[in-house]
């Protein structure tokens, strides 16, 4: 039977582990929270660029200017928006393949991505 100690000792192991998980739970919807910004940001520019286009075809101006602007405003919230996921993936998947590097479940026992065997 186990003693009070060791019971205290195990209540308080499972208490520390909950609080990170909580805590990764809490950063990951941050992050999608994040996510969701830069993709209505993103949203608004494509609707300024359409916008943009059909003023300059009625105006008859050029538009190069002001599009290469849109693009890339586009670029830097898409870059903006891999970073996220990139961290996300961080919380989620710890197991890194030896091959190709990329992240897999801790309980994987092959890459999803290139299918190497995982240890």
């Amino acid at each position: 039977m186990a003693t009070f100690d060791e019971v205290i000792s195990k209540a308080k192991t499972v208490a520390k582990t909950a609080g990170k998980k909580t805590s990764e739970l809490i950063e990951i919807t941050r992050l999608r929270l994040d996510i969701a910004e830069q993709e209505r940001e993103m949203a608004s520019i494509f609707e300024g660029l359409g916008r943009l286009i059909y003023d300059s075809k009625k105006t008859g101006e050029d538009p190069s200017s002001l599009v290469d602007e849109c693009v890339a405003s586009i670029d830097e919230c898409q870059a903006k928006i891999n970073e996220l996921k990139r961290q996300i993936d961080e919380y989620r998947y710890t197991l890194r393949c030896k091959e190709c590097g990329a992240p897999n479940p801790d309980d994987a026992a092959y890459c999803k991505k290139c299918g190497t065997k995982l240890e």
